[in-house]
Parts: C-alpha cells; sequence; structure tokens
C-alpha cells in the first residue's frame, strides 16, 4: 500500500477525525472509524489471524460457546443477563506475539484499550477496553475469538454500540440465537445487517436452551429457510445440555463451528470492506460539496444584500421624523413641492377621506432635532438590515438541514450624530442661499417656494430608491422641474450634500459588512473546505480506483 494510502487511512481512523465529523453533523461514527482501521489493519497485519466474533442476545449462549471452544470458562457466566461488558478476545499462543504487538502499536482493535487476562482467571470484560486471553486450544491456530456485549437489550444500549462498532473487524460472525428467538427477525437484524456491507461471512447456531420434544424434519427445514433468509452460509441446532450453570456446548456443535472457521475467504472479504469504504468516503463527499454549495449560495445571498444597503439608504428620508415620512406618504418620491401635498390633504380631510395631520414636516430642523432623528433612524435602519440577514441566514438550507436556531451579534456602529447634524445643516443654510438667488430670476419663483433640500435629493439622487429623469422631474414639479434640473446641475451645496449621502450609505453598508464577516465566523461550520486535510483523505478513498476495487 503506498505511504499516502497507509497515512489517509490512519488519519480517517483517529479520533480526532472521528470528532471533527462528528460536529460537523456528517453520519459518520465509531464503525466508520473503525472501518478505516480495519483496511489499514489488512493491508500492514501480514500473517494476521482471521476475527470471528460470536455475538447474539442476552443469554443466547454466546459466551457458553465461546468457553466451549476454549475449553475453560474464561468469559464469566451467571444467571444475570448481560454480562458481558466487553470484549474478550483469545488468541491462540503462536499468534499471540504478534496479535500484541499489533495491538500495541494501534493498528488492530485501536479505539479499545487492552488489557492481558492471566489464563486461570474469567472476567465479564469492561466499556471501552478488550481482554486478551491467550489458549493453546486446536482448530483456532488462525482464529482471533471474540466474545461480544449483547446487542438486543435496550438495557444494554451502550454495551451493543461496542458490539457494532467492531462489525468492520469481523472476518466471521457467529450469530447464537436462543430458543425463544429462533424466528426473531430483530436478532439478524440488530447484528447482520450494519455488518452485511463489511463482507464477512455468517454462521448461525440456534442453541436449544429448554428440554423439549425432537424438532420435525419440518421444523428444522423452517430454521434452515429462516438462516437462509439472513445470507448465513451455514447453520446448526445446538441441542439441548442439562444441569446448571456453565453447560459447555455439544462436541458436535464445537466441531461443526471449528469447520466453520476453515471456509476462510479473505480477497472477497478484503474487497467487500474497500468498497464498504469507497462508498462512505464518497457520500461524505456528496453531502460536503451540497453543504458548501448551500453555504456559499448563503454568501452570496447576504453580499447581494449589502450590495444593495446603498441602493436603499436615503439620508434625506433619514433626516425625517417616521410620523413625517408618514404625513408624506407616498407623494414625497414624487412631488417637489411640499405645499401642493399639503393642499392636496387638506382637501381629502375635508371629504373625510383622510385624518387631520397631528403635524407638520419640518424640513428645516435645528442642529440638536436632526442629531436626534439621524441616531434614532440610523439605528433603526441599521438594526432592520440586520434582522434581514439575520433571516437570511436562519432561512438557508445551509442552517435549516441541521435544525440550528440563528441570531447574530450586530452592535450599532459608532456614529457623531452631532457633527453629522452640523454638516447637513451647513449643506441645507447653502442649498436655501442658492435657491434664493435662483427664485428671483429663474423658474422657481413660479412655485413660491424655495425648494427644500431634502426634496430635490429625493427627486434627483434617488434617495428612495428611485432616480427620477429630466422629464418625470418636470411633469413632478409642475413649472418648477425645469428650474429645479438647472439649479442641482450648478449647485455646490447639492454636490457636498451627495457626498454626504455617499458617506452615510458607506457607512451603514460598511458597518454591516464588518459584522457579517464576524457572523459569518460563528455561523456553526457544517462543511470542510477543500484544503482540509480531513476532507483531501476522504477524497483519497472516495474513487473506486484508490481503494483498489
Amino acid at each position: 500500500m503506498p505511504k499516502s494510502a497507509e497515512s489517509h487511512l490512519a488519519r480517517l481512523a483517529d479520533a480526532t477525525t472521528l470528532q471533527l465529523l462528528r460536529e460537523l453533523g456528517f453520519k459518520w461514527g465509531l464503525i466508520d472509524a473503525n472501518l478505516c482501521a480495519a483496511v489499514r489493519f489488512k493491508k500492514l497485519g501480514n500473517g494476521a489471524p482471521s476475527i470471528v466474533a460470536l455475538l447474539g442476545g442476552a443469554s443466547s449462549g454466546k459466551s457458553t460457546l465461546f468457553n466451549s471452544l476454549l475449553g475453560r470458562e474464561v468469559s464469566r457466566i451467571s444467571v444475570h443477563a448481560h454480562e458481558t461488558l466487553g470484549p474478550i478476545a483469545a488468541v491462540h499462543a503462536s499468534k499471540a506475539t504478534s496479535v500484541q504487538a499489533w495491538l500495541d502499536d494501534g493498528l488492530l482493535l485501536s479505539h479499545l484499550e487492552t488489557e492481558r487476562l492471566p489464563n486461570d482467571d474469567c472476567t465479564t470484560g469492561r466499556v471501552g477496553a478488550a481482554f486478551l486471553v491467550q489458549h493453546e486450544r486446536p482448530g483456532l491456530e488462525n482464529v482471533l475469538l471474540l466474545d461480544t456485549p449483547d446487542i438486543t437489550s435496550k438495557l444494554a444500549v451502550d454495551e451493543g454500540a461496542i458490539t457494532l462498532s467492531l462489525l468492520p473487524w469481523c472476518d466471521g460472525l457467529i450469530v447464537v440465537v436462543d430458543e425463544e428467538r429462533w424466528f426473531d427477525a430483530a436478532v439478524f437484524e440488530d447484528a447482520v445487517e450494519p455488518a452485511r456491507d463489511f463482507g464477512p461471512q455468517l454462521w448461525v447456531v440456534f442453541n436449544r436452551t429448554e428440554q423439549a420434544e425432537r424438532l420435525e424434519p419440518a421444523d428444522e427445514q423452517r430454521l434452515a429457510a429462516h438462516a437462509a433468509a439472513f445470507h448465513a452460509g451455514d447453520h446448526c441446532l445446538s441441542p439441548f445440555r442439562p444441569g446448571v450453570g456453565y453447560r459447555p456446548f455439544s462436541d458436535e456443535t464445537q466441531k461443526t463451528v471449528l469447520k466453520w472457521f476453515a471456509r476462510s475467504r479473505p480477497d472477497e472479504r478484503n474487497r467487500q470492506l474497500r468498497s464498504s469504504l469507497q462508498r462512505r468516503c464518497a457520500t461524505i463527499v456528496s453531502d460536503n460539496v451540497t453543504r458548501a454549495e448551500q453555504y456559499n449560495r448563503l454568501v452570496r445571498d447576504v453580499d447581494n444584500q449589502l450590495a444593495g444597503v446603498v441602493e436603499t439608504t436615503s439620508l434625506s428620508t433619514d433626516l425625517l421624523t417616521a410620523e413625517e415620512r408618514d404625513l408624506l406618504g407616498i407623494g414625497h418620491r414624487f412631488l417637489p413641492l411640499y405645499d401642493v401635498i399639503r393642499t392636496v390633504r387638506q382637501r381629502l380631510v375635508s371629504f373625510g377621506r383622510l385624518r387631520p395631520a397631528a403635524a407638520e414636516v419640518d424640513f428645516e430642523k435645528r442642529t440638536d432635532e436632526l442629531a436626534d432623528v439621524l441616531r434614532r433612524n440610523l439605528e433603526h435602519r441599521f438594526h432592520r438590515a440586520a434582522d434581514r440577514i439575520d433571516a437570511t441566514v436562519a432561512d438557508s438550507r445551509y442552517l435549516a438541514d441541521a435544525g440550528a436556531n440563528w441570531k447574530g451579534n450586530w452592535a450599532t456602529p459608532p456614529f457623531d450624530e452631532r457633527e453629522w447634524a452640523r454638516r447637513i445643516r451647513a449643506h441645507i443654510d447653502a442649498w436655501k442661499e442658492e435657491t434664493s438667488k435662483l427664485a428671483r430670476h429663474g423658474d422657481l419663483a413660479s412655485i413660491g417656494i424655495a425648494t427644500p433640500l431634502l426634496v430635490a435629493d429625493l427627486l434627483f439622487l434617488g434617495g428612495a430608491g428611485i432616480t427620477l429623469t429630466w422629464a418625470a422631474a418636470w411633469v413632478a414639479g409642475f413649472f418648477g422641474g425645469k428650474g429645479l434640473v438647472n439649479l442641482v446641475k450648478r449647485s455646490t451645496a447639492f454636490e457636498e450634500y451627495q457626498t454626504t449621502v455617499r458617506a452615510y450609505q458607506s457607512l451603514i453598508r460598511e458597518a454591516l459588512a464588518e459584522q457579517w464577516e464576524q457572523n459569518l465566523k460563528l455561523i456553526p461550520r457544517r462543511h470542510m473546505r477543500m484544503t482540509d486535510p480531513v476532507l483531501e483523505s476522504i477524497m483519497y478513498w472516495s474513487t473506486p480506483q484508490r481503494a483498489g476495487i
């Protein structure tokens, strides 16, 4: 195996990778990490014995079969169910040194601690550890035999999870089924279905736990069909053994099991193991691509919103109170003549179509009032834009698929409202002086007022999102349109006000963009970047060619 392939497998089997992928929400668990470790071991563990696990429900007799094959009680037997807490591994003396070295190097059963069990002792095992015992039983020279915790009881969830995590290591599985559950499909579904992708050989021992009459041929055929339905390579019926406590399986049953051990097919098993790894990695790559696309789409959507902030931000409307904007209504977008708007409104009030206005629009606010209104409106505008961004993030598939709740951290940007108010007050005063001079000589004289700077901005700068053409301004402004256009074209005050408007738009846009970059870092990450070493390793093993299948 190339060094790169080995290093990628080592990374994928590492506990930090498992933790990372769990945090990202990928369906990659301990069983997947063990799959990578098992493929690596198959490549590096030359001369390793076949690993065969005994699986079954509580009190099914798997520990008894384990002890029967070893010739003594190694896995402790009791009247209590769920006695086995962790895997117990039995290795022949001829392989003990090699197996111990692989365990010490972290190549074999790499997610478990290992403990040596004295040859005259017995154990229940413990969670998180594998107990290793040495023997010299004939027929088991090339087998590393595992007794495992039961996987069918709700009272043994933790221990059962340990057994499932061992499945990628197993070249063979012997499912021991007690008489009460011979035809319980859950036994096989819990034990066999998760292991099918890893290609182990499967055998079934139907264990008679009660004295009863001899089975009829039809019943035996039914058992055989049941085993075949779950793709078992072979099965046997273990006879009832009278007595209490540890009652070894019959010699006939033990011989049958030993014959199974000789039916090794390592090439097919290794091919399926690598194929399973390739499929799992390909799934992660596909999921990561989908999530990356969702993430990039989210970023683009927010960037588009940020780009639109400038177009939709109007300093002129922000210099009006909420009541004033409501008083003007839609008219402020099209009519430069507030007197006309007021007259029309008064007529509507007299006809009972509108309620009387509570106030007039003050286009001549003093500095303090300008500062107060501008501060309130900036806070409202900033947080309204931030709320829209939060809604975009919360509604994105990137987070919605994870069921995450999102609320960003936003703070109104630093803003010297008095300094801004002084600048704007100066613009207004300069504009009044310019319009006053023009009104004595031009078309504005026919209007009877000096058009307010804020109204001129709404018409010609598009401060409310609408920029009117000269013709539209003429119609909207009646006879004052032409004079207003000429004034705007040569007004220094208007140009300076334009500069202030753009500065105000940039202030909000840049503050939102800066804080968005910080919030973007806080969004729960659900994908890996292309430069992530873990993704690199997953991509390496995601193709059939790299997996060698």
